[in-house]
C-alpha cells in the first residue's frame, strides 16, 4: 500500500516539477575551474592488469528546480517537526545534459535550531529508482542524479546548515560526497557543495551542486 501511495506521489511530484522547469529557463551549467585544471587522468591500472579503465577528475556543475513535500516516517502528509523532507526535480548536469534528482532528508530541532541530515533516498524512492534500472543498496545515499537512461550519480549528505530568511524562503548550504552511481558513473567518486533554497510553505525550491568528479 505505501509502496503504491508513493509511486503516484512521487510522479505527480516529479511532472509537477517538470511543469515548474518548462516554466523556469535554465541555463546550460557554466563550469568555473580554470581549464588547466577540467581533467586530471588517474591511472587504474597495475602490472598485472593491463585492461584497468582509467578514470579522469572532472568539474561537476548541476543546476535544478526542486519540489519538496513533508511526510513522517509512516509516508503521511505532516506540518509537524520532526518530518522527512523528500523530493524530485528537474534540470540539467554538467556530465549527463537534462537530468532529474531523487532526494531525501530528515528536519528536527537540536540545540542550535532547526537542522537537517540526509535520509535514504530508497525509503520512499525505491520504485520510481528501479523502474529506471537503479538499485541502490547502500543506505547513506541521500539523493541521486541521473539522466534517466542508466546513468546516475549517487551523493551522501555530510553536512547542512539552513537558514530561515522570511516565512517564505529558506536558505540552505550543504557538503556533500559522491559515493558511487550507475552506468558510465559506476564507481564514481569526488565531493561538492550544495547551495539553494526553498519555500517552507509550498516546498517548491532550486539548488546547484559544484564540485570535482572522478569517473
Amino acid at each position: 500500500m505505501k509502496k503504491s501511495m508513493w509511486s503516484r506521489l512521487g510522479l505527480m511530484s516529479l511532472a509537477g516539477s517538470m511543469f515548474v522547469s518548462a516554466c523556469t529557463s535554465i541555463d546550460e551549467p557554466a563550469l568555473v575551474q580554470p581549464a588547466s585544471q577540467t581533467e586530471v587522468l588517474t591511472s587504474q591500472e597495475t602490472l598485472t592488469d593491463g585492461n584497468a579503465r582509467k578514470t579522469a577528475e572532472r568539474n561537476y556543475f548541476e543546476r535544478f528546480t526542486n519540489q519538496l513535500i513533508s511526510v513522517d516516517e509512516n509516508g503521511d502528509f505532516t506540518s509537524a517537526i520532526p518530518a522527512y523532507f523528500p523530493g524530485t526535480g528537474v534540470g540539467n548536469s554538467s556530465h549527463m545534459g537534462k537530468a532529474y534528482t531523487f532526494l531525501n532528508q530528515y528536519a528536527s530541532f537540536g540545540a542550535a535550531g532547526l537542522q537537517t541530515v540526509g535520509a535514504p533516498v530508497t525509503q520512499f524512492y525505491a520504485e520510481q529508482l528501479e523502474a529506471m534500472g537503479i538499485f541502490v543498496d547502500n543506505d547513506e545515499v541521500s539523493s541521486i542524479t541521473t539522466d534517466g537512461k542508466g546513468n546516475s550519480v549517487w551523493f551522501k549528505n555530510i553536512n547542512n546548515v539552513v537558514t530561515p530568511i522570511s516565512g517564505e524562503r529558506s536558505e540552505f548550504i550543504a557538503e556533500v560526497e559522491i559515493i558511487g552511481g550507475t552506468g558510465k558513473f559506476e564507481g564514481a567518486t569526488g565531493e561538492g557543495t550544495v547551495v539553494g533554497n526553498f519555500n517552507p510553505n509550498t516546498g517548491a525550491g532550486s539548488s546547484t551542486i559544484q564540485g570535482r568528479i572522478a569517473y
